[in-house]
């Protein structure tokens, strides 16, 4: 999940990358088997294909455009994510909001939601998170 806009950068610079990769392949096509060429194409669009879907929720969010709800606790982390660019707050502008360092917000959101974001801090500063943030997520927790 891009998380700030030099993720968001940096993705873009790695997806012009891997399409040079893929022209310069495209290159070497007799030298490669077809079979291997497919399989080596095949691989790259996928990672570029991944890139770019991370890159259109990244914008969808920022523009509003995607319904954040959270199925479970442990959906915490990306909600608190998504509100946060979902209200266009940089990581700087929730560090302000809480009175800390933007390197804080980095660390407490650095594994984001595909590991356990938000891990190292303590209730308290959760709950200023969540408020900082004025979240108000709607819930479709199944029991």
């Amino acid at each position: 999940m891009i998380q700030n806009e030099h993720q968001y950068k940096i993705t873009q610079g790695e997806i012009k990358k891997l399409h040079q990769v893929l022209e310069k392949l495209l290159e070497q096509s007799e030298i490669i088997s077809a079979q291997q060429l497919a399989a080596m194409q095949n691989s790259f669009q996928t990672q570029i294909d991944q890139m770019q879907t991370e890159i259109q929720e990244y914008n969808d969010l920022k523009m509003g455009k995607v319904e954040i709800t959270m199925g479970s606790i442990e959906d915490l982390p990306k909600v608190l994510i998504q509100k946060r660019i979902g209200l266009g707050m940089t990581q700087k502008d929730l560090a302000v909001k809480l009175g800390i360092k933007e390197q804080m917000v980095q660390r407490y959101e650095a594994s984001g939601y595909e590991a356990s974001g938000y891990e190292s801090i303590g209730f308290q500063r959760l709950i200023e998170v969540w408020n900082a943030l004025s979240a108000s997520i709607p819930t479709t927790i199944v029991t």
